[in-house]
């Protein structure tokens, strides 16, 4: 419990907007019937920028760059995951680990967890609870998709995207900043992700809605 009282206090509210390099020659076919909004291929890679927000929700460039990319793929439980690494938020030259696969309109991780889709938005894909203690629960998460097509400008463009939205509802000794907060992640078709929100400190009285 330590450790993650740590990561909730430490970690700023912060905004990636990312770059694609996309790779034809490697990788899955993607599906014909689907958009592919995941550029789940072995090669891929996104350059992104990082931006921090202020009290009125202004984006300013803290000039970080970094990448992440599709390293492999490989067999899970019988069928094909991609290996994406990804930085670390707010741990420099430390990497996340993650294992994804499409599935129909779906993208979908080694644990069988939806992370996305292009279709189904009215489906929740998950939720849990953050507790300081027994008796003290933070928030609850939910996680589910958007409002679809919405279209955004970065510095690298202006995209048609699709959000995934994770909400935290804040219980009653956390609503000091508000009674909900959000982290969306917007998914642009044949890109990949353009924008994410990156983890916020509870201490920190700013959310970014853009969903």
């Amino acid at each position: 419990m330590k450790q993650k009282t740590l990561v909730l206090t430490a970690a700023l509210m912060t905004l990636l907007v990312y770059s694609c390099k996309k790779d034809s020659d490697s990788g899955a076919i993607p599906d014909a019937f689907y958009p592919n909004y995941s550029q789940l291929k072995v090669g891929n890679y996104w350059v992104y920028e990082q931006f921090d927000i202020d009290n009125s929700g202004n984006a300013t460039s803290n000039n970080t760059f970094d990448s992440c990319y599709v390293e492999k793929d490989t067999i899970i439980n019988g069928k094909t995951y991609f290996k994406l690494v990804k930085p670390k938020p707010y741990l420099p030259n430390q990497q996340d680990i993650f294992f994804q696969r499409d599935s129909l309109h779906y993208t979908v991780n080694a644990n069988g967890k939806i992370a996305f889709s292009s279709l189904d938005f009215s489906t929740v894909f998950d939720s849990g609870y953050i507790t300081a203690g027994p008796a003290d629960t933070i928030c609850k998460i939910v996680k589910q998709m958007g409002e679809p097509n919405l279209s955004v400008t970065t510095p690298a463009g202006t995209f048609t995207t699709l959000t995934t939205k994770d909400t935290y509802f804040m219980y009653p000794n956390w609503k000091f900043a508000g009674d909900l907060r959000f982290v969306n992640t917007r998914y642009t078709e044949n890109i990949g992700i353009v924008i994410e929100t990156l983890p916020f400190s509870l201490q920190y009285p700013i959310t970014l809605n853009d969903g």
